[in-house]
C-alpha cells in the first residue's frame, strides 16, 4: 500500500517518514548499517509520469527528530508534469535494522481544469 499525495505543477513536495518500535518513534543504526553509504532514510528513486526516472538519487531525508524524517523536492511545470510520480523510500527497521521500502504517490493534477495540446 502506498501513500498518495495531491499537487499542481511547480509546487514544492513534501515527503514524511516515521520510523516506529514498538509503536514508540525510534531510530535505527545507521552509523553501522547506512544505506548506500547516507547514515539516514533514502530517497531511492522517483519515477516520472512517462516511468523513467528521475535523476540524481539516491538522496538522503532530513532528520526532523528521533524516528521523523522528511523530503523535499519541486514538480516540474507545464502539462508535462501532470500525471503520477512514484517515490521509493528505503530505511532500516528499529527493531532489527533490515531493510525496508516506504512507498508514496504524488499526483501532479492541473490547477485550473484539464491542460490540453492543440495543433491550430
Amino acid at each position: 500500500m502506498s501513500d498518495i499525495l495531491t499537487y499542481f505543477p511547480g509546487q514544492e513536495v513534501t515527503i514524511f517518514l516515521d520510523t516506529k518500535l514498538d509503536g514508540y518513534l525510534a531510530d535505527a543504526d545507521y552509523f553501522i548499517y547506512p544505506i548506500d553509504g547516507y547514515n539516514s532514510p533514502i530517497v531511492n528513486r522517483i519515477f516520472t509520469p512517462t516511468l523513467t526516472l528521475s535523476i540524481n538519487y539516491p538522496q538522503p531525508l532530513t532528520k526532523i527528530d528521533i524516528g521523523l524524517y522528511y523530503y523535499k523536492f519541486i514538480l516540474p511545470t507545464g502539462a508535462a508534469a501532470v500525471g503520477s510520480y512514484l517515490v521509493d523510500i528505503e530505511y532500516r527497521r528499529p527493531s532489527d535494522n533490515n531493510l525496508q521500502s516506504s512507498v508514496y504517490q504524488v499526483i501532479c493534477s492541473a490547477p485550473f481544469g484539464l491542460y490540453s495540446v492543440s495543433n491550430r
